[in-house]
């Protein structure tokens, strides 16, 4: 047999893709890039808006944006914390509880056309006795634009499935 490290064989000649470390694979310094990008819309901005009961023009009134700051409609914040916390999924797929966040900051705005990647930095890594299943991982997450702009930084405490302590990867379906 192969060895397929992002890949779990259930069955003869069939496998399953893997995603996200067990807690005992993160370890403090470590540095992930989480890809692909996502381009966001001016569309994507007036849905979360919607979604939210954003009514802040600013985010979907092109000639009111036009007096402001940036001369053009934001993307609303919400939408960009999420995209960025989103874009981490394959990495912290093993997560079992998001424990909250330190930070949120906005340094850029991120405007509709925008790509977003993200870059993800663990800062502490510690077991609970608590939770003798899983481990806690402090997290810095940055968001930047395609331009490399930094418009989001997250910081953010999770609780991480030990190493066979996840239903999801004993499951053959």
């Amino acid at each position: 047999m192969s060895d397929f490290s992002a890949y779990v064989q259930i069955g003869e000649g069939r496998f399953r893709e893997r995603f996200g470390l067990d807690f005992e694979q993160f370890a403090v310094g470590q540095k992930f890039k989480h890809r692909p990008g996502v381009t966001l819309s001016q569309q994507d901005s007036r849905d979360e808006c919607l979604d939210t009961l954003n009514q802040q023009m600013l985010h979907f009134d092109e000639q009111f944006a036009a007096h402001g700051e940036w001369k053009k409609c934001l993307m609303d914040s919400t939408l960009t914390t999420k995209v960025v916390l989103g874009m981490t999924w394959k990495t912290f797929a093993k997560r079992v509880q998001l424990l909250g966040f330190d930070e949120i900051t906005l340094p850029k705005p991120t405007f509709g056309g925008d790509t977003l990647y993200a870059e993800s930095e663990i800062l502490e890594h510690a077991a609970n006795a608590d939770t003798p299943h899983a481990g806690r991982v402090k997290v810095r997450t940055h968001g930047m634009n395609q331009r490399g702009e930094v418009v989001a930084v997250l910081v953010w405490d999770a609780l991480t499935a030990r190493q066979g302590h996840d239903d999801f990867t004993r499951l053959n379906y």
